[in-house]
């Protein structure tokens, strides 16, 4: 059986990890409940236009109803008189309080319900009440059968843009009810009244028709445009781990190269010790290269996922500042570059993951080290800020272009893709850090005077404490340069 390469194991391993470590609980797209999120929506939006054609329904009703008062047939003092336009005046203030819910975003599937029994019990009260008026002061039979006849319709085809079958069957049982006993008690005579009931019937099945039709299409189209979108989002995925895979090829072949030469050369050629010591540490180096690629892969696929564990406690800022200036003062220096720190007197603890925060500094400062030349300086500041503390880390490099300051947080993007110092993912994971902390980061630079990042971590705690897992949220890519 032949044994698997090392960018074959090295792949194999790096899955199991994502597997095992990574996969997030109830992250499978479900499309029937995509398609229930946009039905209701959409329903939502199809009470709204019915709310606004209420509108245009009740004012010619209120109208109707204050006709005689208007015409001088009753006074406003007149209680009998005063009902009906009161009436006809609630369900204008009931339907407009109602479309101006639906405009600021409420909607509750209740709605689809009630808002026929009400628009029922006022169209039957108000009429009701218009035909108790004495017959010198209300209008003729006529009039008011007429608006009868169009109140009702209007309340049977009601239920079509809500799109459902069973507020259309309400809507038109009401619609035929309210038609019957105002007709019963205006003594309409049976015949035209069942002819205008089997009307408000067949407009009502006309209505439940509509609705499944609308139903149907919209469905199909929620669906294929769900699948589609899935299908998008399997390709990026299939295309995102290509890039990986590639990545991981390519930047781990030279350290395992490496390690592979030296080994052999330990094995095969006799030497003094001190030789022995060189090869020995530059296999170390691979192998922490190595290390900190494969890392730094799982960081920003933890922090994709919302599972980077932050396990936060209450943290003094100059120690921490002090700790990372020991720690990355070599790398400074290696490459002829001077590591600063300045902190501000009297910050007050931020509440953070100390190593996490130490993370940051490391891929910031890394960052500058590799983008300022030899005899620069980096400069590492803690300051006071509202609700916490800034940091910034800022060099005399080359600085970097508006162009380039737009994709700077974006995963594997590198000013120069010919520079394989990196992958292009320690400025996304800074990023996602922070934001797991409930900070911000933010750049500032000009070209041929330096870069400045900046960013805050706040000195209290707002939800819970220990390991919290932050889920990652939305945001437009902003984006790296290391």
């Amino acid at each position: 059986m032949t044994a698997p390469d090392s960018y074959d194991a090295l792949a194999a391993s790096i899955e199991r990890a994502l597997r095992t470590d990574l996969a997030p609980p109830g992250s499978a797209t479900h499309l029937v409940g995509a398609i229930d999120r946009v039905m209701l929506g959409e329903a939502s939006a199809g009470e709204l236009r019915l709310g606004h054609l209420r509108l245009l329904v009740v004012v010619p009703f209120v109208a109707l109803s204050a006709l005689p008062i208007l015409a001088g047939r009753a006074s406003v003092h007149d209680g009998v008189a005063l009902l009906p336009l009161l009436l006809a005046t609630g369900w204008l203030a009931t339907a407009a309080a109602l479309v101006g819910a639906l405009r600021r975003g409420w909607y509750r599937r209740w709605v689809t319900h009630t808002a026929p029994v009400v628009d029922a019990l006022f169209i039957l009260g108000g009429l009701v009440a218009t035909w108790q008026l004495a017959p010198g002061v209300r209008s003729p039979r006529a009039e008011l059968m007429a608006a009868a006849t169009a109140l009702c319709v209007f309340l049977s085809l009601s239920g079509t843009l809500r799109w459902s079958r069973r507020a259309a069957r309400e809507g038109t049982a009401l619609a035929i009810i309210v038609f019957i006993v105002v007709a019963v008690t205006m003594r309409m005579e049976w015949l035209p009244l069942a002819l205008i009931s089997v009307i408000l019937l067949a407009s009502g099945l006309l209505s439940m028709s509509v609705t499944t039709l609308v139903r149907r299409v919209v469905t199909d189209e929620v669906a294929r445009a769900t699948l589609s979108r899935m299908y998008e989002d399997a390709e990026a995925s299939i295309e995102a781990r290509e890039q990986v895979l590639k990545i991981v090829s390519h930047d781990l072949r030279n350290p395992l190269h490496t390690i592979s030469m030296c080994a052999s050369l330990l094995l095969d050629l006799p030497m003094p010790p001190e030789k022995q010591g060189d090869h020995l540490l530059r296999i170390k180096r691979a192998g922490e290269r190595m290390n900190r690629l494969v890392q730094d892969l799982l960081d920003i696929a933890k922090l994709e996922a919302g599972r980077v564990a932050i396990s936060v406690r209450p943290v003094d800022v100059a120690p921490l500042v002090r700790e990372a200036y020991e720690m990355l003062a070599p790398l400074a220096a290696e490459k002829g570059l001077r590591l600063e720190t300045e902190v501000a007197d009297g910050l007050q603890p931020i509440v953070a993951d100390e190593g996490r925060v130490l993370q940051v500094l490391s891929n910031l400062v890394g960052n500058a080290v590799k983008f300022t030349p030899a005899g620069g300086l980096i400069t590492i500041r803690a300051e006071d800020a509202p609700g916490g503390v800034r940091f910034s880390v800022a060099d005399t490099g080359v600085g970097m272009t508006p162009d380039q300051l737009s994709k700077l947080f974006g995963q594997f993007w590198q000013a120069n893709p010919a520079d394989r110092r990196g992958i292009g993912l320690g400025l996304s994971i800074a990023k996602g850090i922070v934001e797991a902390h409930g900070g911000r980061i933010w750049v500032e630079s000009t070209p041929g005077a330096g870069t400045t990042f900046h960013f805050t971590l706040s000195a209290s705690l707002s939800s819970g404490s220990g390991i919290r897992d932050r889920r990652r949220q939305s945001i437009p890519p902003v984006a790296v340069r290391s």
